[in-house]
């Protein structure tokens, strides 16, 4: 679209900006995008996701008030159909969405609850409005509304195991540890493979009733074989180390490095494991790389070190701060960001 040209009928348009492009050309762009759905030459799914781009784009240059203006002319063609059928809906529903999400991008959460809300009112079936309507309450420290949020977005899609995780976090944060405690058992009961979920109630276990044995769901956590994700890596390395198979670490480390997938804190990982193997040269020698890898930059280095200490836990962390020679952080807690 740098360009200027609109795409004929059938075709959708082309989403890169030249590199140079400012908030002027992003405007244009998007309000172009707008008039192709209003004009009912493509349907909004075609352009949905290059509007959305331009409508973040405007975001960052605090053009707000645009974005609005711009978005509202798709949500007033779509709320004029009458006797909207469930394609018409789902529309609408989107275009709410992404204007409460470009409010909550822009810090104002109150604004983006109220979007969210006519999102889901519209389309009762749809599951998305419901997440982004916990994260908005989440920031207000509206924790009974964002907990009630999370609870009906995973009644109109309990596949969204993330969601499960979110919601145990609030249950445990305001004090409900046996809500807690059912939810994630639920998400094992569809999911009895998910790596997060069973160190999160393994870890449940531990610091709320730490006479149950939970030496069988760590096993199992173990013997799961798949393609891991970063945390899920994170999580296997930690409960290795915890039974003392350290070499073991290391070596699904270095795998993991050689099949191009090693895009996690393999590096903290390894500095910890040199360290309990008390082979201290070596220990010094990675977080030297380390530092290194992030130019000595503090804040990527306290990422990672947020990162690791989610799963080790804040003695770990310490300790590789210390080596570091950085300020202590704290894990992150993501809903309470």
């Amino acid at each position: 679209m740098g360009d200027g040209s609109l795409p004929q009928a059938g075709q959708s348009p082309s989403a890169p900006q030249p590199a140079n492009a400012g908030p002027n050309d992003a405007y244009r762009t998007l309000s172009r995008l707008c008039d192709i759905v209003v004009g009912s030459k493509q349907p909004y799914e075609d352009v949905a996701e290059q509007i959305e781009d331009r409508a973040y784009e405007l975001c960052e240059a605090g053009d707000l008030d645009n974005i609005v203006l711009q978005l509202g002319r798709l949500a007033d063609f779509f709320e004029h159909f009458i006797d909207k059928n469930e394609e018409q809906c789902r529309d609408l529903a989107d275009v709410y969405l992404l204007i409460g999400q470009i409010h909550q991008y822009a810090g104002r959460f109150a604004e983006s609850v109220s979007w969210f809300v006519r999102s889901a009112v519209v389309d009762d079936r749809y599951d998305a409005p419901f997440h982004s309507m916990a994260a908005s309450y989440s920031q207000l420290h509206e924790y009974d509304n964002a907990i009630k949020s999370l609870e009906q977005e995973i009644v109109l899609a309990p596949g969204n195991y993330y969601s499960y995780l979110l919601l145990a976090d609030l249950y445990e944060s305001e004090g409900r540890d046996d809500d807690a405690e059912k939810c994630l058992k639920r998400l094992l009961e569809r999911d009895p493979e998910n790596i997060q979920g069973l160190h999160r109630i393994i870890r449940h276990y531990e610091l709320t009733a730490p006479s149950i044995d939970t030496t069988l769901m760590q096993r199992r956590l173990l013997g799961v074989n798949k393609q891991f994700n970063r945390t899920e890596a994170v999580i296997r390395c930690y409960y290795l180390c915890r039974e003392g198979r350290h070499d073991d670490v290391i070596d699904f480390l270095e795998k993991r490095r050689r099949e191009a997938d090693g895009g996690m804190v393999a590096s903290l990982i390894k500095a910890y494991v040199y360290g309990e193997m008390h082979q201290y040269s070596r220990r010094r020698q990675v977080l030297v790389e380390f530092k290194l890898q992030h130019h000595a930059r503090s804040e990527a280095i306290s990422a990672k070190l947020k990162e690791f200490g989610a799963v080790f836990g804040d003695r770990a962390s310490a300790s590789l701060q210390r080596q570091l020679l950085l300020p202590r952080t704290d894990p992150v807690r993501y809903l309470r960001q």
